[in-house]
């Protein structure tokens, strides 16, 4: 009998305090983890460059980058399917 090899789907929550800590989203995008992040601990401009610099890496990652609430995004690897 064949067993089914399952990875676990990862889902990470990031609540950032700086935009350095965009780097760790990027490295677990790549690792195909999904990763909510909440950016109420960040000013606006920072939370803007932390979505910009993150649209960009789903960009280039074939993902998606949906936002669940004004201060919530959510970003996926392309083998993960965000729906509403």
């Amino acid at each position: 009998m064949f067993q089914a090899r399952h990875v676990p789907l990862e889902i990470v929550l990031l609540r950032p305090e700086k935009t350095e800590e965009m780097e760790r989203a990027v490295h677990l995008l790549q690792g195909h983890a999904t990763v909510v992040v909440d950016l109420q601990r960040l000013d606006a401009a920072q939370a803007q460059r932390f979505i910009d610099f993150l649209a960009g890496a789903v960009w280039s990652l074939d993902g998606t980058l949906e936002r669940i609430s004004e201060q919530v995004i959510v970003a996926a690897p392309m083998s993960v399917l965000l729906s509403n």
